[in-house]
């Protein structure tokens, strides 16, 4: 899929001595630049456009508009990646396109730059949060790079389409671990993990097992705490809890508190 960004740093024309205009020049890609805010931030890595170069047919737009090309990769248009990201220079040919264009940066017409592209892949962090966060770490093949009149992100919808995508993997990358339905028992901080359909009786009797060597309760102790039977009670909330893995944490001193704290903690 094609996606557009511009930023808002107008390209330069470079001045002769005569007076005429000379080369246009500027960055196209502003490496590790955080981008204005189109429903996440995003950033580009140093390096990502390196093997894009080799891949495309750059040509020089104004306004991305095919009608007014100015340049094109390997005719007037030399692309360089540096430490700063992807800078163009397009020499002077005898066309009224780039006349027009070179004429428009320098008098401050065209205030900012843009390049069109794909992507080959792409990080994401904070996805579950307002504020995601998008690092392009390959670009797959870049289409054309140039001045442009609105230097800001054009439609919001892409910005949307494109997190929304990244929301979907991420949640099906979830959802293995949820269909596992697992438990997880930490004792001691030992883990024993049950699986399965007879996962809750199994965690039951583990249970039961750390129960059996537990000392019995006198007639006459307060310490309900310790009472093997509200240990058992607790299992039981557990075991009708459903299938969303659960961590269990179970000590000799206090059984009973630690199932509280650990169901309270999923809101059980």
């Amino acid at each position: 899929m094609k996606e557009i960004r511009q930023i808002n740093i107008p390209a330069k024309v470079e001045k002769r001595a005569d007076g005429s205009s000379g080369s246009i020049y500027g960055y196209a890609i502003v490496y590790n630049k955080a981008s204005e805010d189109m429903g996440f931030v995003e950033r580009v890595k140093p390096g990502a456009a390196k093997n894009a170069l080799t891949r495309s047919d750059i040509r020089g737009l104004k306004n991305h508009d095919p009608s007014l090309i100015f340049a094109r990769q390997g005719v007037n248009l030399k692309m360089t990646e540096d430490k700063e990201g992807l800078r163009y220079e397009a020499t002077p040919i005898d066309t009224a396109n780039y006349r027009e264009t070179a004429a428009e940066v320098q008098a401050g017409l065209l205030t900012g730059q843009s390049f069109g592209f794909t992507i080959l892949s792409d990080e994401w962090s904070d996805l579950e949060s307002d504020h995601p966060q998008r690092t392009i770490t390959e670009i797959g093949e870049i289409f054309d790079i140039g001045p442009v009149t609105f230097p800001a992100y054009p439609d919001t919808s892409v910005g949307v389409r494109v997190l929304k995508e990244a929301r979907d993997r991420f949640n099906e990358t979830k959802k293995p671990a949820e269909e596992e339905e697992i438990v997880r028992l930490i004792i001691n901080d030992k883990e024993v993990v049950f699986t399965g359909e007879h996962r809750f009786d199994e965690l039951s009797d583990k249970i039961n097992e750390i129960r059996s060597e537990q000392s019995p309760m006198t007639a006459d102790s307060d310490d309900t705490n310790s009472d093997p039977m509200i240990a058992k009670g607790g299992i039981d909330e557990i075991a009708e809890s459903g299938n969303e893995a659960i961590a269990v944490a179970v000590n000799e001193e206090n059984v009973m508190g630690k199932i509280d704290e650990i169901l309270t903690r999923y809101n059980r």
